[in-house]
């Protein structure tokens, strides 16, 4: 695979996204595609990853991605995106709904003419709560 039939594909998963669709986002992986992220761990098949689709966004109904642009080689695509949300409903357990929170993460994924058939995403997770204030840091 190339750009030309990655654009596609990527310009696709960032606008279901935006259309606030779990079945949506989840309808661009492969059938039987894995997903493995800080908050959810890893998951395969499309129903699981419809569900932690449902589960951020219901956590955080206002998020937003910005993403890089891709860098793709072959069938593998990496990039980097910046996360912002309020939280909503249940994220993690001590995160409060209202609480504003930002990190900024990476994914690969491993595409195929079927859709997404693995997606690994990084966040920086603990300076995420710390920014929202669930972790505290000494000084040193």
């Amino acid at each position: 695979m190339n750009h030309s039939d990655v654009d596609p594909l990527l310009d696709r998963h960032q606008q279901s996204f935006r259309s606030r669709s779990a079945e949506t986002l989840a309808g661009d992986h492969g059938e039987h595609g894995t997903f493995d992220n800080p908050a959810a761990g890893i998951v395969m098949g499309r129903p699981e990853v419809q569900r932690v689709y449902e589960d951020w966004l219901a956590a955080f109904p206002d998020m937003d991605f910005i993403w890089s642009a891709p860098i793709v080689e072959g069938t593998r695509v990496a990039l980097f995106w910046y996360f912002t949300g309020t939280v909503s409903g249940h994220f993690l357990d001590d995160v409060h709904p209202g609480t504003r929170v930002q990190f900024d993460g990476a994914a690969e994924y491993v595409v195929s003419p079927e859709g997404i058939v693995s997606a690994r995403h990084l966040f920086d997770f603990t300076g995420a709560l710390v920014l929202a204030g669930v972790l505290k840091v000494k000084p040193a």
